[in-house]
């Protein structure tokens, strides 16, 4: 009797966050596997280097996330059942070497993990940055001009840290009074804090790279206590 072929493992390309989530998904059926366009590759499976910016266990451990950030964008990893033990040894603020397949559910891409390692060498990072291209979408805006004089952008980060520090516990403090449980909605913190909607998310992803708050799913905020 001929011996059934099982399905081939799938190459972990190492990409950047943005190229991700800023990629056309496809669904597949059977044993085909869903996968993004990125180029003229179709990627299934990733392997990304990131910080862990949050994370949220469900009290009878059965379902996990981990929010990545990689400086270009940011993801979600969801774990269910036993697939939840391969992200509980690594906590926010862990630099990661991650690997998973890559999901869709409603309008969100996931991944589902199958690695999830903490990286001891940050110089795995710049490794990374040398291995890949310029990304294709990078959250945070670049300095134009570079050359100024390092005086003058010492003083514009000193007159900033106050009024950083300032806002942060108020966006702390609005998160707490609209968490019903569930988390608060990011959309009502941002229209409660009175700021420009981007300046908003800027603060908002501050307190999630700090691991002052985190994202429970997508579109909820909760203060870490």
């Amino acid at each position: 009797m001929a011996k059934l072929k099982s399905p081939k493992r799938q190459v972990a390309h190492k990409l950047w966050i943005s190229d991700i989530v800023n990629s056309n998904f496809v669904k597949k059926e059977g044993w085909d596997p869903s996968y993004v366009e990125v180029g003229d590759k179709n990627v299934s499976r990733v392997n990304v280097i990131a910080t862990v910016v949050g994370k949220f266990v469900s009290e009878d451990a059965n379902y996990a996330t981990i929010n990545l950030d990689d400086g270009t964008e940011t993801i979600r990893a969801k774990a269910f059942g036993p697939d939840v033990s391969k992200v509980m040894e690594v906590n926010v603020g862990n630099i990661i070497r991650f690997i998973g397949k890559v999901r869709k559910y409603e309008e969100e891409v996931y991944l589902s993990p199958e690695i999830a390692r903490q990286v001891d060498d940050p110089n795995w990072v710049l490794v990374r940055k040398l291995e890949l291209k310029e990304p294709k979408k990078i959250k945070e805006e670049k300095v134009e001009k570079v050359s100024e004089e390092k005086e003058v952008v010492e003083t514009v980060k000193e007159e900033k840290v106050e009024e950083e520090e300032d806002t942060g516990s108020d966006f702390l403090a609005i998160i707490k009074k609209l968490d019903s449980g569930q988390g608060a909605d990011m959309e009502k913190v941002i229209e409660e804090s009175g700021l420009d909607s981007e300046e908003a998310k800027n603060f908002l992803f501050s307190l999630l790279k700090r691991g002052e708050i985190f994202e429970p799913k997508k579109g909820k905020l909760k203060v870490l206590d």
